[in-house]
C-alpha cells in the first residue's frame, strides 16, 4: 500500500483524508503538479516545483512552504514508498478550509501521493493514437489547477469515439492543447506548437530545447484547419512522453502512421531520459 503525505502526516493511502469543508472539496479550488521517476529518482523535480509555486501565485493560494521545504517533503514521501518500479508523484495544494465555504483563509493543505506509473499501450507509440476536438479553453491557462471536470467530460466523449485524447479548440477555431497534454505539429521541417492560452508542460520545454537547431521552431497560434493539413502531429506529457497522433476527428494525418520527424524526437527524448538515469549511477 502506498504512503501519502497529507497535511503534515504520513499515512497509508486508505487513511488519507481531508475535511469536507476544504475548498478543494467544496469548490474545486486548488493547484497540483505531477511528475514521474526514473530509477526511483524524480525527473525534473525542481522545474515541477517552480511551476507549482507559479500556479499558487496565479490562483491566489499563498504557499507557507518554501520550495526547499516542498522538495524535502516530496523526497521524504517518496522514500517511504516502494520505488522498485517507476512511480508517479502527485503534489496537490488545496485552498484549505473556509468558514464561509468560499473564501480562502490562508491555511492551504499539502498532499503528496506516490502511485505506480501505469504502463501505456505500446501501440500508442508504434501506431499512433486518435484524438477528437472539443471547444473548450482553460480559465487560467498558466496554472495547473485541480478542477478537471471539463477535461474528464471531454475524455469520456473521446472514449465514446474510440479516441485516446481530446484537443481543446477556441471559439476562433484555434487548436490549443489536449486535456492533459501539449500539442505539436510538423509542417515539413517546421515544428509548430501553440504558445498562448495553454499550460506549458515540462516535457514541452524539453522538446522545444531538443528541436532547436534541428528543425525550425514556431510558437504561435495553430488554426484547426491548418492543423488538419499537418504532415505530422503529436502530443506530449510527463507521464506519456511523446505520442504520435494519426487521426483528428475523422481526418487522417499524413499517411496515417507516426512520422519520421516525430519518431526522431521520440528517440531523442528517450536518450534524454537514459542520460538522466546514467547520471544516477
Amino acid at each position: 500500500m502506498s504512503i501519502y503525505y497529507v497535511d503534515g502526516q504520513f499515512v497509508p493511502s486508505d487513511q488519507a483524508v481531508i475535511p469536507v469543508e476544504d475548498l478543494a472539496v467544496l469548490r474545486g479550488y486548488g493547484i497540483c503538479d505531477i511528475l514521474r521517476t526514473y530509477k526511483g529518482t524524480p525527473y525534473f523535480l525542481d522545474e515541477h516545483l517552480d511551476r507549482l509555486v507559479s500556479s499558487g501565485s496565479k490562483t491566489g493560494i499563498e504557499l507557507p512552504w518554501t520550495k526547499e521545504e516542498l522538495k524535502d517533503i516530496v523526497l521524504t514521501t517518496l522514500a517511504k514508498n516502494d520505488t522498485t518500479r517507476e512511480v508517479n508523484i502527485r503534489i496537490i495544494i488545496t485552498a484549505g478550509s473556509s468558514t464561509d465555504f468560499f473564501t480562502p483563509q490562508g491555511s492551504p493543505r499539502l498532499i503528496v501521493m506516490v502511485t505506480p506509473l501505469p504502463a501505456l499501450p505500446e501501440s500508442w507509440y508504434s501506431q499512433g493514437i486518435a484524438v477528437i476536438t472539443h471547444h473548450q479553453e482553460r480559465s487560467l491557462p498558466g496554472a495547473k489547477v485541480i478542477s478537471y471536470m471539463s477535461a474528464a467530460m471531454a475524455l469520456k466523449e473521446a472514449q465514446k469515439q474510440k479516441a485516446q485524447e481530446a484537443l481543446y479548440i477556441t471559439q476562433e477555431n484555434d487548436a490549443l492543447e489536449g486535456t492533459t497534454s501539449n500539442l505539436f505539429a510538423f509542417f515539413q521541417d517546421t515544428l509548430v506548437t501553440p504558445s498562448d492560452k495553454v499550460l506549458k508542460g515540462i516535457t514541452r520545454k524539453i522538446i522545444l530545447s531538443m528541436a532547436q537547431g534541428r528543425f525550425k521552431v514556431e510558437e504561435r497560434a495553430l488554426p484547426l484547419d491548418q492543423l488538419l493539413q499537418a504532415d505530422e502531429v503529436f502530443i506530449s506529457a510527463t507521464n506519456k512522453g511523446i505520442v504520435p497522433v494519426v487521426r483528428i476527428d475523422q481526418t487522417v494525418i499524413g499517411d496515417g502512421n507516426p512520422g519520421s520527424r516525430t519518431r526522431r524526437l521520440m528517440a531523442m527524448l528517450e536518450d534524454h531520459a537514459t542520460e538522466f538515469m546514467d547520471s544516477l549511477s
